[in-house]
């Protein structure tokens, strides 16, 4: 498991005493600048031979990118098979049996699986996380995250299942044939197949807990406005400016009478079992007890119903995910195509301007060659001599 890491004391040891009992052995964690402690909860893990820690200085949009990209290479150094990239606020639920053997009986043929996320909602009060917040939105139609088989190539510019790829020399597009009217010849073949292929199966899911606090929220505003991820005229910036940050926190949140609406429509579900999961969990550093079944003792016939739930759920987020890359594209394809329609009339514009200045330089050209423009500097004297003369024969007059 890779961990990006950015202020998270709050949950950052439940995190790793979490995926520690779901039977991960590999941690590459590395750290964006934190200043509330985080760090010296990662020293600790480091000395005891838990994590391998590699800061990552630097803006976040780079940590996001590049950063990703070095953990994920490090952790095939290191002989990971599998690498999950994960925030310090998120927690891989396995459908069938622990995260480790969920990704094991993933097919060899298959190197990326997508796990589609689930939110926590943000609750009025304080405490730790887990204990408080035990509702959860239904669905799982969040956009999705992404497991990958290790690899030294591989290129992350977000861990998101459209922005992963292996870096061959050939682009990934390069396989996609176009129509037979733009060929210079016949293709027929992929010069490199893709490296990732996407499983078809989905037995992980992903608990988000984005909103724990309002202080926690209100950090993560400060650490958004210092990375510039919030454009002047933004609601939430305007907000934090005007010191209004609570009373957006406050709608975020849901009372009790938001919650027991929700739950009653159906898109809200109370859940307890990853607070519980979480409780019996060993500790980490101490190095024994065993991690709790959670949803291995489930019946194979709840394990079917999660697993087909999950499934449509899967390909929902999916389907949203692609489809609003697909309308950004043609957004931009739009705006490109408006781009180039306004440079083609200024570039009119310009040539007709260019042909009016041609004529206008043709004429003065003609006017100067003209013997009128060659008498014109005589012109004044011989005016002045002829008003000289008539007012001379007014006078003898």
């Amino acid at each position: 498991m890779t961990l990006l890491v950015r202020d998270g004391a709050d949950m950052l040891e439940a995190n790793l005493r979490y995926h520690r009992a779901q039977g991960v052995d590999l941690f590459v964690v590395g750290d964006n600048g934190s200043t509330d402690g985080s760090l010296e909860i990662l020293e600790r893990y480091e000395r005891a031979g838990l994590i391998t820690f590699e800061p990552i200085p630097g803006p976040a949009r780079e940590a996001q990118g590049e950063g990703r990209t070095r953990l994920a290479r490090l952790a095939w150094e290191l002989g990971a098979d599998w690498v999950f990239h994960n925030d310090q606020d998120e927690f891989w639920w396995p459908v069938s049996g622990d995260l480790k053997q969920a990704l094991a009986d993933i097919p060899e043929r298959f190197g990326l699986v997508l796990a589609p996320r689930s939110e926590f909602v943000g609750r009025p009060g304080e405490g730790f996380f887990a204990d408080r917040l035990t509702v959860r939105e239904a669905r799982f139609r969040r956009p999705p995250k992404t497991a990958h088989r290790a690899d030294p190539r591989v290129v992350i510019s977000q861990p998101h299942p459209t922005h992963i790829w292996v870096d061959y020399g050939v682009p990934p597009r390069q396989g996609l044939v176009g129509r037979p009217v733009r060929r210079a010849q016949a293709e027929h073949v992929e010069e490199a197949e893709l490296e990732l292929l996407l499983a078809p199966t989905f037995p992980l899911a992903v608990h988000h807990f984005p909103l724990r606090s309002f202080e926690q929220y209100r950090h993560m505003v400060e650490l958004a406005l210092a990375n510039d991820q919030l454009r002047e005229g933004d609601s939430v910036r305007s907000a934090f400016e005007a010191d209004r940050l609570e009373e957006v926190y406050s709608d975020l949140t849901l009372d009790d009478e938001a919650v027991k609406r929700g739950l009653a429509e159906g898109w809200l579900v109370e859940d307890t079992e990853f607070r519980d999961y979480l409780a019996a969990c060993p500790e980490a550093l101490d190095g024994g007890g065993s991690p709790p079944p959670g949803p291995r003792a489930w019946s194979e016939e709840r394990r079917r119903e999660e697993l087909a739930e999950l499934e449509v759920d899967a390909m929902y987020a999916l389907s949203r995910y692609l489809q609003a890359n697909a309308y950004k594209l043609q957004t931009r394809h739009h705006e490109g195509a408006s781009r180039r329609a306004a440079k083609r009339q200024l570039e009119r514009r310009l040539e007709r301007l260019r042909g009016r200045l041609k004529h206008q330089r043709e004429r003065r050209r003609r006017l100067e060659s003209s013997r009128w423009w060659r008498l014109r500097p005589r012109l004044p004297s011989a005016l002045a001599r002829l008003r000289a003369a008539r007012s001379a024969r007014r006078r003898v007059h």
